[in-house]
């Protein structure tokens, strides 16, 4: 199996307003069906290869086998590493589903429609209120402007929240899609040693250089891993500037949502 994995691509371009779920849902749960049908293909080609070997060890010899053992083990440990990361992806991916739809939401049910209101907020619905004048005219504008100050604020509330939310998802999305590509590979590797294995001569070779190119490919994939959960790790730890956002109430009086927007 020698397909690249192409899923995710695209991916990279910022958050819009009107821009769905579906647009970074639909690339998470490919890379988790690819992640699938990847795990089961490995470990039988991997119990294949066992038999293989099974077939093959009376005519292979004590320090044959014994090399070929180590060259299993090797390839067993490097295949578990990635199961345990496959379990752990699995049990979150419902979740980091729901993350993204949430984050979306903030935007396009809260930014986008209460943004709609600033304007509203200072353009007098009456033509004839531009004419107004006394202390009625500016306790009103007083008024108005206060509204599209907490309006502007909501705005901005409601955009650093949904991108956080999606800071959160984005990395979640990226590990899938990596994950992915490193099952894709251990599974060409895999496929390509129990081609090779066929015979009495070659399946040593083929299981000793199995076990050291998925070594390779499981140790570079897992730094890559690493990296992705740390961008996590560093976007929950911002989780004191969400408070920040959501306690300061200098522009919203008891925290509550304008009128403009409540009404």
């Amino acid at each position: 199996m020698t397909q690249r994995a192409t899923f995710g691509e695209g991916t990279e371009h910022p958050m819009q307003p009107g821009t769905t779920d579906l647009e970074y849902g639909e690339p998470f749960n490919k890379a988790f069906d690819h992640i699938r049908s990847g795990i089961d293909t490995a470990i039988a080609k991997f119990n294949e290869i066992v038999e293989q070997v099974q077939q093959w060890k009376w005519l292979l010899g004590p320090a044959a086998l014994l090399w070929i053992k180590h060259s299993l083990d090797s390839t067993k440990t490097a295949l578990n590493a990635v199961l345990d990361r496959v379990e752990q992806a699995l049990e979150h991916q419902l979740p980091v589903l729901s993350l993204i739809e949430v984050s979306f939401r903030w935007v396009n049910d809260v930014k986008t429609p209460v943004s709609e209101l600033s304007s509203a907020t200072t353009d007098p619905a009456n033509e004839n209120l531009p004419k107004w004048t006394g202390d009625a005219a500016s306790a009103y504008n007083a008024k108005a402007l206060k509204q599209k100050a907490a309006v502007d604020e909501s705005v901005v509330k409601s955009e650093f929240i949904s991108q956080w939310l999606f800071t959160i998802a984005k990395a979640n999305v990226d590990y899938a899609v990596e994950l992915a590509k490193i099952v894709t590979g251990l599974v060409g590797k895999l496929v390509q040693a129990a081609g090779e294995g066929g015979t009495v001569i070659d399946l040593p070779w083929a299981i000793s250089t199995l076990a050291e190119s998925v070594g390779e490919l499981v140790t570079a994939g897992l730094d890559v891993l690493l990296t992705i959960g740390q961008r996590f790790v560093d976007a929950l730890g911002n989780v004191r500037d969400i408070a920040t956002q959501v306690g300061d109430h200098s522009k919203l009086p008891g925290g509550r949502w304008p009128e403009a927007v409540r009404g």
